[in-house]
């Protein structure tokens, strides 16, 4: 892609990817973070460039908006085994990508998320079933690793679920506690944030056990920090809590399933947002996997809820075609008139244009082209 400058009133879109879409393909496709330029009057994408670091599977923006983060999701980082965390300065004029240098981890790191103070940078292994605190430099550099915590367990799946596989980190909107998904051992973790002191401390009082073969992979958390919402990839379900922001406690209140009732096919969950304006809550599933053909397909979908302002609860308030070929991560423009999904098999991005009175996502019929999309990031720029 050739090099390019943001104009004046859009967006800049930062694409996480893998590097092939299926684990069979014979050859690389993406080879980095993928920069696209975003016009908000129109909707329509344009190329910028890329920058190289190993399968950026997950990316994380600074909240200053200076630097971004992501996870490189390998086996083998920089010659020797194991995975990292790879830290970017951001043009404020451009947008444009300039690396600043990364860290260790175990192999497959597979999320990563700022706090809000922007002084820690949290990262969750998949392979290893570890969590790890990263101190963060004025420069945005990352240092030496703080602390690492590692779960053990398993659960019922024979081969999905012989070990932890810490999915996920998320810092509650407080900045006190942090929210951990462990697919292979069908737990929500607990742990209380100190960002004055960098520490990490374990609440395993406070563990949220999903029903076996679940399988926890993200959260999201309503407008006021009330509610927690759980992807459950395994079972294509969505778990909803109620949340104590003063102590980190979860209540589990409600269980919804995001296929047509009956359905035999593939069930996987890939990503939950909270619309905007806090009122709907969007998921997706996939027909199928990066390692082959189930026995019978799933669904590439985009289901969307209505949230009760009260309670919490979800009400299903419809289903459609996702676009394209295993949808995963998705994300809205800023005043949320807009839903992009990236599609790993297809190499697309699909808009779709949100209704705010109904939350209904209207295929807009703009489709920008993007190798194996994993992980969409927005950054404004005026």
């Amino acid at each position: 892609m050739s090099k390019s400058h943001a104009a004046s009133g859009s967006a800049v879109l930062y694409v996480g990817t893998h590097r092939r879409a299926h684990r069979a393909d014979p050859d690389d496709i993406a080879f980095g973070v993928y920069r696209l330029g975003l016009d908000e009057d129109s909707g329509t994408f344009r190329a910028l460039d890329m920058v190289e670091t190993p399968q950026p599977g997950w990316i994380a923006a600074h909240p200053g908006g200076q630097f971004l983060y992501v996870v490189n999701e390998v086996r083998d980082f920089e010659g020797s085994e194991g995975g990292g965390v790879s830290a970017f300065r951001i043009d404020p004029d451009t947008g444009a990508l300039s690396p600043l240098g990364s860290q260790r981890t175990p192999p497959l790191p597979c999320h990563c998320e700022v706090d809000s103070s922007g002084r820690w940078l949290l990262a969750a292994t998949f392979g290893g079933g570890t969590v790890h605190l990263f101190p963060l430099g004025p420069d945005g550099r990352i240092g030496p690793q703080a602390e690492v915590h590692r779960h053990t367990g398993s659960s019922v799946h024979p081969r999905r679920q012989t070990q932890p596989h810490a999915h996920a980190v998320s810092f509650d909107p407080a900045g006190r506690f942090v929210l951990v998904p462990d697919l292979g051992t069908d737990q929500l973790r607990v742990y209380a944030f100190d960002a004055d002191r960098g520490s990490l401390t374990p609440r395993p009082e406070r563990t949220a056990r999903l029903a076996p073969g679940s399988g926890p992979r993200h959260v999201a958390f309503d407008a006021h920090a009330r509610f927690v919402y759980l992807m459950n990839e395994m079972n294509a379900t969505i778990t909803t809590f109620a949340y104590n922001p003063a102590d980190g406690a979860l209540e589990q209140r409600q269980s919804v399933d995001l296929l047509p009732e009956g359905f035999a096919g593939l069930r996987s969950g890939a990503e939950l947002r909270v619309h905007p304006n806090g009122r709907f809550l969007y998921a997706t599933t996939r027909s199928h996997g990066s390692s082959g053909e189930p026995p019978v397909r799933g669904l590439d979908s985009l289901v969307w809820f209505a949230i009760d302002p009260e309670s919490g609860l979800l009400a299903l308030r419809g289903r459609t075609a996702s676009g394209g070929e295993l949808p995963r991560s998705f994300t809205f423009d800023a005043p949320g008139e807009r839903l992009f999904i990236g599609h790993q098999a297809s190499a697309s991005i699909v808009t779709f244009n949100i209704d705010l009175q109904t939350g209904t996502p209207i295929p807009s019929g703009e489709r920008a082209a993007a190798p194996v999309p994993v992980c969409l990031v927005f950054s404004s720029r005026n």
